[in-house]
């Protein structure tokens, strides 16, 4: 593996270590210390959310146009500084401030997210470019598989607070790591050269057009345009298990913290051991396709959890059975979110695609938490739940089929 992309893999996996101390237990601490119903905790979420989504695609544009480690480091350092005002926020029991510190921190995480994508898509290109976006992704899961394991453990014995002051200790490591060894990028290195000298052949710049002209050129590519509704809808689905799924584990079946915790980072183990044989067993195949079939197995592990609770049968077994489940169905649906932006976007543009593709997940996401909340208050039936929460799968595998067939052959093989 290259140097500088083990690097990033392993800054990766430092950084998501400490966000995961206490980022799978929020809602938790929401609704069971400070009192927050649930549609309230996915509104403060949703609001949280909608504030920094267009940041998602301006850092798109700005990583085209200063580079990648920049904002890379930027994102690091300022998302340690803002959680450890999170882990005060928390300590003296501040709803605003809390929310205050979230919001500019994950704005700063919002705009370095981009980056972090381009920087990997500048170092390999086709079936390579698949396999390192594999590696990142299992350094990232390593990260929150330890992270949520310890951070059940730390919050059961020490309180919240503490596993997020712990968090942004690590965090603010992974900066320091990733500043000592990961160097620029070649998009960076083009950049840094000084007016005058010879272009490096190996690196040949490139013209930089204005963000208007980006947006345009963005707009007018109707098999992006397809894509980022279908990978909206893709992230509706997928974004219940952030907040929906341990809310329903824990109060609607009964899972303890620790335990909700373990089954968490079965999750990320699931990545981390998983993730590269399934990425080696899908290249090859049509980035739709792999999208569609882990879109599949989510919502088989969402009714089966559903199940779980409607009948009684072995709850906590079916928890970690629909945790393995929808963990594969991540590893797959994982592949084309990484990769199919980079591969469908003009060189300049890498950046504006990954940021657009990014900022349409996030409000996938985002409607997701609303979505979820306003179910778990007032549907009782799980089944009935759960059904509503998997429906928005069927208009995306279509607009996934459909798009399949206006893409380029290369754009959309793994």
């Amino acid at each position: 593996m290259d140097r500088d992309l083990r690097g990033i893999c392993l800054a990766a996996g430092i950084r998501t270590f400490g966000a995961a101390l206490y980022s799978p237990f929020l809602a938790l601490f929401l609704q069971a210390t400070l009192g927050v119903g649930y549609f309230a905790i996915g509104l403060i979420i949703f609001g949280v959310g909608a504030v920094q989504l267009p940041f998602g695609y301006v850092g798109g544009l700005l990583t085209d146009r200063i580079g990648r480690r920049p904002l890379i480091i930027l994102g690091l350092v300022g998302e340690a500084a803002l959680t450890a005002l999170l882990a005060y926020a928390f300590e003296i029991r501040s709803l605003p401030g809390a929310i205050a510190a979230a919001l500019v921190g994950g704005i700063l995480v919002t705009i370095a997210g981009p980056a972090v994508s381009a920087y990997i898509a500048d170092l390999a290109s086709g079936s390579a470019r698949t396999v390192a976006f594999t590696w990142f992704r299992i350094g990232f899961n390593a990260g929150f598989a330890a992270g949520a394991a310890l951070g059940g453990l730390l919050t059961a014995a020490f309180g919240f607070a503490p596993a997020v002051a712990a968090g942004a200790a690590i965090i603010g490591g992974g900066a320091v790591f990733f500043v000592l060894t990961v160097a620029p990028s070649p998009f960076d290195v083009r950049r840094a050269a000084r007016p005058g000298t010879a272009p490096d052949p190996a690196h040949p710049p490139r013209p930089t057009v204005s963000m208007g002209a980006s947006l345009r050129l963005l707009v007018r590519d109707r098999v992006a345009l397809e894509l980022l509704v279908a990978f909206a809808l893709v992230s509706l689905v997928a974004g219940q298990w952030a907040v929906t799924f341990p809310l329903f584990t824990h109060n609607g079946l009964g899972v303890s913290y620790a335990v909700l915790g373990f089954g968490l980072a079965l999750n990320g183990i699931v990545v981390v051991v998983g993730q590269r044989p399934t990425t080696q067993a899908v290249l090859g195949w049509r980035h739709t396709t792999i999208a569609a079939l882990g879109l599949a197995l989510y919502a088989v592990a969402f009714v089966g959890l559903a199940a779980a609770g409607v009948y009684e049968i072995a709850p906590v077994a079916l928890f970690f059975v629909a945790v393995v489940v929808l963990s594969v169905g991540e590893n797959l649906i994982a592949i084309p979110q990484s990769t199919l932006p980079s591969n469908l976007a003009p060189a300049a543009e890498v950046g504006s695609y990954n940021g657009a593709f990014g900022t349409i997940g996030n409000l996938g996401f985002l409607v997701s938490v609303v979505l979820g909340g306003w179910a778990l208050a007032t549907v009782h039936d799980p089944l009935v739940l759960w059904g509503i929460l998997v429906a928005p799968a069927i208009p995306a595998a279509w607009l996934l089929h459909d798009s399949a067939a206006r893409m380029g052959r290369d754009a959309n093989r793994a």
